[in-house]
C-alpha cells in the first residue's frame, strides 16, 4: 500500500489513537518538512527562543520531546543551545532527523507514559506541537515536570485545538497550581499561519 499524505493537517487534528498517529507520521515523514515550511510553521523557533530567555547556560543538555524530523532541534541550535537529545514515537520521523546531525542522541519513546531517565538528566526539555489530541496527552506535562530538578525548565506549545481540549486544559491548570512550579512565559501567537492556526507558548520552571 502506498503512502496516503492527502490532507495531512486535517488528519493530524482528528487522530484518536497512538497507532493512528504513528501511521500518519510514517506516511508524512518524507514531505513533512516541506509542507510545514509552506504553512510558515512558526512554533519551533517561538518555543526555542522562549526557552532561551530563561536558560542561563545553553550548553546544558536539552531533551526535544517529540522531535520528529528535527525542526525543533534546528530551532534550538539557532537559539544557542549546543547539546540536544531527541526522542519521538515514530521511527520514520527519527530516520529523517538523524542525518541532519542536530542531536547528540536520538531514541524512540512512547510519549503517552514513558520518560525513562533519572530526575535532573536534562537542564531543560521542550515539546513543540506534541501535546495534543491523538498525540501526547495532557498528562505529559506532569510527566515532564516530575523529571525536572530545581531550576529545570520545560517549554511547550499548545495550539488552538489543544487549548480547547478539556483533558489538556485540566492538566495545564493542575500544573499552574503546583507550588514548586512557576510559569515564566505564556504567549499566544502564530503556529501554522498558512492555515490560520495559532498556539500558546509556555515556559515552566521548577523552583523547589
Amino acid at each position: 500500500m502506498g503512502k496516503d499524505i492527502s490532507n495531512p493537517f486535517d488528519k493530524a487534528y482528528k487522530l484518536t489513537s497512538m497507532d493512528e498517529t504513528k501511521q500518519l507520521y510514517a506516511d508524512w515523514s518524507d514531505t513533512y518538512d516541506s509542507q510545514l515550511a509552506e504553512t510558515g510553521y512558526a512554533t519551533p523557533q517561538r518555543c526555542a527562543d522562549a526557552l532561551a530567555l530563561y536558560c542561563s547556560d545553553k550548553s546544558g543538555p536539552v531533551l526535544d520531546i517529540g522531535c520528529g524530523t528535527g525542526l525543533s532541534g534546528a530551532a534550538l541550535l539557532k537559539a544557542g543551545f549546543s547539546t540536544i537529545d531527541g526522542t519521538d514515537p515514530s521511527e520514520d520521523m527519527i530516520a529523517i532527523a538523524g542525518p541532519k546531525k542536530l542531536y547528540r542522541d536520538l531514541s524512540i519513546t512512547d510519549l503517552s507514559n514513558q520518560l525513562d531517565f533519572p530526575i535532573g538528566t536534562y537542564a531543560a526539555m521542550i515539546a513543540v506541537g506534541v501535546i495534543n489530541i491523538g498525540h501526547a496527552p495532557g498528562s505529559t506535562i506532569h510527566l515532564v515536570l516530575e523529571k525536572l530538578s530545581i531550576g529545570g525548565l520545560f517549554a511547550f506549545s499548545l495550539n488552538d485545538h489543544a487549548l480547547s481540549d478539556p483533558e489538556i486544559a485540566g492538566a495545564l491548570n493542575a500544573a499552574r497550581d503546583l507550588p514548586h512550579i512557576s510559569i515564566m512565559h505564556e504567549e499566544y501567537g502564530d503556529h501554522l499561519p498558512g492555515i490560520g492556526l495559532n498556539a500558546k507558548i509556555f515556559v515552566l520552571k521548577r523552583t523547589a
